[in-house]
């Protein structure tokens, strides 16, 4: 007879709430000494440096798991931004503390067969801004506010299948494995750095984050094959994603384009392959995780009579390696990428400069605290195209973060977080997206904030 099994609170205490489960079954990228006493800590988003929320509660042969995970986050913070009082937009101005919040939901199921095959499924519900779905301004009531402020949607889709031994089929919306065995970027800190919590800066005044664990790749549906580790030190993942969506008719802007007489069609990729090889290993004391990687893609064609207004663009081409070590309570490490990409996973004109990308960056866990730095940077083509006069090649920008997290009970946690990012590019305004101006080339971003968690 099958068991189903409701994971309860002391269940969902090992839960990874942001990790789909295929991944959770996967040993952490980030081999691990604990500190002596120390407290496991984890962070949202993040390749987990400490070893909890990574596995699912060991389940029996004909034996299924329910959950309901989740977690509420409230942030508040001082900020400074080029945007926030500049007298070239509209003469607003915007206050420089803010409080937001969010909510995420994580239902999912993990099962075990009787021949021992193992299968489940995976969602991620998120709201679709950090503002307060009701008792907004603008609205007489809470029912009566903008019902799109807070609207939920999903945000990933995941289902899986396979076995210890062969390795697992991932498929659905989901994360490539680019993202699944993303190492050294230093995101296991606060809200992971500057690919966490940034919804209180002005808008174009962000740096971009060009590594893969974004949704500009996660989101779209793909087949993902999951190696199981082979001589207890090198694992594999490889994906395939044929489009960035799904249309009933071929016409202009449809996602499953192969081609188009529209020159803006052909910034979309498709037919895009995605491949990791990482090892894991330990020298004594200290633990060694290194991957290499790339993402290569198509593009859809443009097959109209005249002159494009825009592009032509390349399909993606590049190389990605990470590298992390662990000693102790002190993780360092870093990322590196480098190829024909442009902005957050956008495809770059055919003359356009290729992307490098670095982050690099430390930690340290204490007792219930963990600690850390991050510092990347991102030259890329950005605004650039054949046809802008006037604007230089390369777009770049970096950022700092600084922080950490402190648990202060199983499920409640506090973020202390600092913010630094530059961007940079002539001949562009990057507040309002001009070309061929000298206004706004340059932006600047700061802030400190101070967030609640609670998971669940």
């Amino acid at each position: 007879m099958r068991t189903i099994l409701l994971a309860g609170v002391a269940v969902l205490g090992v839960v990874p709430v942001t990790l789909s489960p295929a991944r959770a079954q996967l040993q952490t990228q980030y081999p691990y000494t604990p500190p002596t006493g120390a407290t496991p800590v984890s962070t949202p988003g993040a390749g987990t440096a400490v070893p909890t929320y990574t596995t699912n509660p060991p389940l029996a042969p004909s034996n299924v798991t329910v959950r309901l995970a989740g977690r509420l986050t409230t942030v508040f913070a001082a900020a400074s931004d080029s945007g926030r009082n500049n007298p070239s937009l509209n003469g607003s101005k915007t206050a420089s503390y803010q409080f937001y919040e969010y909510a995420r939901l994580y239902p999912s199921f993990d099962a075990v067969a009787a021949n021992g095959l193992k299968f489940g499924a995976f969602l991620e519900i998120r709201q679709d801004n950090a503002v307060a779905a009701g008792g907004a301004a603008g609205g007489t009531s809470i029912s009566a506010s903008n019902n799109a402020r807070g609207a939920l949607y999903f945000r990933r889709e995941t289902g899986y299948f396979g076995t210890d031994q062969l390795g697992f089929l991932r498929f659905g919306a989901t994360d490539q494995p680019t993202s699944l065995f993303i190492t050294g970027t230093s995101e296991n800190f606060n809200a992971g750095g500057w690919n966490g919590d940034t919804a209180f800066f002005s808008g174009n005044t962000i740096p971009t984050w060009p590594f893969e664990d974004v949704g500009n790749l996660f989101t779209t549906t793909k087949l993902v094959y999951v190696s199981p580790k082979f001589s207890d030190v090198v694992d594999f993942g490889i994906s395939y994603e044929p489009n960035t969506g799904a249309c009933p008719v071929a016409q202009t802007g449809c996602d499953a384009l192969s081609s188009s007489p529209t020159a803006s069609d052909a910034a979309r990729r498709r037919n895009t392959i995605d491949a990791v090889l990482r090892a894991r290993s330990a020298i004594g004391p200290v633990g060694i995780a290194a991957t290499l990687g790339t993402i290569q893609s198509g593009n859809v064609q443009y097959n109209g009579t005249t002159t494009p207004s825009v592009g032509p663009y390349d399909g993606l081409s590049i190389i990605d390696v990470g590298l992390q070590a662990t000693y102790g309570g002190f993780a360092v490490g870093g990322h590196f990428l480098s190829g024909r990409v442009n902005g957050q996973w956008a495809l770059v004109p055919s003359a356009g400069r290729d992307a490098v990308a670095y982050v690099v960056g430390g930690s340290y866990a204490f007792g219930p605290a963990i600690v850390g730095v991050q510092v990347f940077n991102y030259q890329s083509a950005g605004a650039w195209t054949p046809q802008r006069v006037g604007v230089a090649r390369s777009r770049n920008e970096y950022g700092i973060a600084a922080g950490g997290t402190l648990t202060v009970a199983p499920g409640a946690y506090l973020f202390l977080s600092y913010l630094y990012g530059h961007r940079h590019q002539a001949g562009v305004d990057l507040l309002t997206g001009a070309t061929g101006v000298s206004s706004n080339n340059n932006t600047r971003a700061q802030a400190i904030s101070l967030a609640t968690q609670f998971r669940w």
